[in-house]
């Protein structure tokens, strides 16, 4: 069990977007003989949920949202060496590979749920934007990928969403990868006529979904 100093320092902090105190109270806890695992798990993590809630809500804004993931982040700067000495691992939620695709340089969405998806526990290869779907596809099989993400926040760059499944199922592959769809112009009925799966109306939601689709929430 986490010290109750600690746990309000680093929920508050979470909660606040303060990277700098997350990252000292994580740094003191650790000094003081917490467990790494036990930071993350019974503090770090419930904390972000609370953020996503609080999105989820109304009661904060995209701003706050993006300053609590950054916090997740700076913490788990400290922790992760700490956990690689004492030879242990966190429990990964998954592997996913991310991209704006072809055509759209518009990444602050995808951006935000990269952000996101590895403060819950995600490993990810962020390809960037501009991407097409050959290297999207090349990527994800080398990456051993579960998810591919594909961002478009143009409605003219919206078929290179189709692209990308069209060739994993040129491919033989498409039941390996679950493929999620998001940005401004992206409609669940859209995502259901390319074959893919709906990221959401915003960067939490998108990664709850793929929690659930990987029967993880």
């Amino acid at each position: 069990m986490v010290n109750e100093t600690w746990r309000e320092a680093i929920s508050a902090g979470i909660l606040d977007g303060d990277g700098e105190a997350v990252a000292g109270a994580a740094q003191q806890a650790l000094d003081a003989g917490e467990l790494p695992l036990e930071l993350i798990n019974g503090v770090l993590n419930p904390a972000l949920k609370e953020v996503g809630d609080r999105f989820d809500r109304g009661d904060i804004y995209l701003p706050e949202l993006i300053m609590a993931a950054e916090a997740m982040e700076a913490a788990m700067q400290v922790i992760q060496p700490v956990l690689l000495a004492r030879q242990e691992t966190v429990s990964r939620s998954g592997r996913v590979v991310i991209a704006t695709v072809q055509g759209d340089i518009h990444d602050i969405g995808k951006n935000i749920v990269s952000a996101l998806l590895r403060a819950n526990g995600f490993d990810v290869l962020d390809l960037g934007r501009d991407v097409h779907a050959v290297q999207i596809v090349t990527k994800a099989r080398e990456f051993k990928a579960d998810i591919i993400g594909l961002s478009t926040l143009l409605s003219t760059t919206m078929p290179y969403c189709r692209d990308t499944v069209r060739l994993l199922d040129e491919l033989g592959i498409r039941d390996q990868f679950k493929v999620f769809i998001g940005g401004g112009p992206v409609t669940p009925e859209y995502a259901v006529s390319i074959g893919a799966l709906y990221g959401g109306t915003h960067a939490e939601a998108g990664v709850q979904n793929i929690l659930r689709a990987l029967g993880r929430a």
